[in-house]
């Protein structure tokens, strides 16, 4: 693997066609030019290795772009100025310039200082938890508890198996278990609040003037 060369390319002046960004900027081209990192590749090329190395982890939901989605990409990254045109094994392959390993490098060092701005689906619909039934919500809950202990023991097992890799190159292993596990601790200390009573669900009326419950005094609340 060559060595990133982490600088600055906010203001480096490129030829890049203006609606070269949309698709430069996505998801896929940041594990494209992950990939491409390691060595030229054709939009195919591209697809297996993405799709091999999602097969092989015990983490769930890893992007898998299809051939397609990856030709579009790397044409995106190219009028960005981020790969180039080279021979290849099965035909014209994908390459990053020196302004490509740049951008890589600083995407990664973005992505790690900034949490993630898209709130993820179980905090929204944890919101809703009080527009279920108590009996629903907890047969859920429980159900997710179950879920996240096999998916705490399937990344155990990878991570064992792991042994004698180098500790960094299983990092995201490590990341995964350490918020399923909190994750975990969470909704079972919810399920047992709620079965012991300490969180209860409030009489609810809706009326004109919105939704109102009963607190904990016996006054109406809104």
């Amino acid at each position: 693997m060559e060595d990133i060369v982490d600088v600055d390319t906010s203001s480096t002046p490129t030829r890049a066609h203006p609606e070269a960004g949309r698709g430069a900027q996505s998801a896929s081209a940041l594990l494209a030019l992950g990939l491409l990192l390691e060595r030229p590749m054709t939009p195919r090329e591209l697809a297996l290795t993405a799709a091999e190395r999602a097969a092989d982890s015990p983490l769930e939901c890893l992007p898998e772009p299809g051939p397609e989605e990856f030709a579009a990409v790397a044409d995106a990254l190219s009028a960005a100025g981020l790969t180039e045109a080279v021979a290849g094994a099965e035909g014209p392959a994908h390459a990053l310039t020196d302004r490509g390993r740049a951008e890589f490098a600083r995407r990664v060092v973005a992505r790690l200082g900034a949490p993630d701005g898209q709130p993820p689906a179980f905090l929204t619909a944890v919101g809703y938890l009080g527009a279920l039934d108590p009996g629903r919500a907890t047969g859920a809950l429980r159900e997710r508890v179950e879920r996240l202990r096999e998916r705490a023991a399937r990344i155990e097992r990878a991570l064992a198996a792991g042994d004698g890799v180098p500790r960094l190159f299983l990092i995201e292993n490590e990341y995964a278990l350490r918020m399923c596990r909190a994750e975990l601790a969470w909704t079972e200390e919810v399920l047992a609040e709620i079965d012991c009573g300490t969180l209860a669900w409030p009489t609810v009326r809706v009326t004109e003037n919105g939704w109102e419950w009963e607190a904990a005094g016996g006054a109406a609340d809104q």
